[in-house]
């Protein structure tokens, strides 16, 4: 079995601006009270709830963690150099899932079978990003889209809409395997202006994501 290389640095704009950001762990997670979750630090305490335990690199996790997204915030990382699933969101219901692989360590490609599902409402204007013949994007229900890719030293991704529903904001579960493994290790988004929010622990994967503003 191949020893993946995780992300390790990634770029954060801030308002168009780029803060490198080094030696990036794993969001600001609570535990419900009872829940027997994660509790996080190194930011502030209103991130996501950890409902459940985390996928270190075999199966999924049985309940995923929910976590808190900054609206507008981008992130940047150099393809090929490492693995890693970033999530993105743009005010309006506007998603950005895009994915790496780390290709010039290893000479060898990530399988990504990347399932984006929706709480409530539908998934719209789903679109590929910089994908290969071979890749794949489907979407067999209005609540979830499937994006199986083989990825090298490229960019690959998809780009969505979840409009809003009866005034509730859109939770979207992201789901990754790669090479058939589940890991949450290689998760990223922005909460609180940091990377996953600065939390220190090991993320679920599934992973539960909600705007912190729509």
């Amino acid at each position: 079995m191949p020893a993946w290389s995780f992300v390790r640095n990634v770029a954060l704009g801030v308002a168009g601006t780029a803060l490198a950001l080094a030696s990036v762990s794993a969001c600001v997670v609570q535990s419900e009270p009872g829940s027997g979750g994660y509790s996080g630090g190194g930011g502030s305490s209103g991130g996501g709830t950890g409902t459940g335990s985390s996928s270190g690199g075999s199966g999924a996790s049985a309940q995923p963690m929910l976590v808190d997204v900054d609206p507008n915030q981008t992130m940047n990382a150099a393809p090929g150099e490492g693995v890693g699933v970033f999530v993105e969101y743009k005010t309006g219901g506007h998603w950005n899932v895009w994915w790496t692989c780390d290709t010039n360590k290893t000479g060898l490609n990530c399988a990504f079978d990347n399932i984006v599902t929706v709480s409530t409402g539908t998934i719209t204007n789903v679109a590929g990003q910089q994908l290969e013949a071979s890749d794949s994007v489907t979407q067999d229900s209005p609540q979830k889209v499937e994006a199986v890719t083989n990825t090298t030293t490229g960019v690959d991704g998809i780009t969505f809409d979840t409009p809003f529903s009866s005034g509730q904001t859109p939770v979207i579960t992201v789901q990754s395997q790669m090479g058939g493994l589940y890991s949450g290790q290689y998760f990223f988004f922005v909460q609180d202006g940091e990377i996953d929010g600065n939390y220190q622990g090991m993320l679920t994967d599934p992973l539960m994501l909600e705007p912190s503003s729509p």
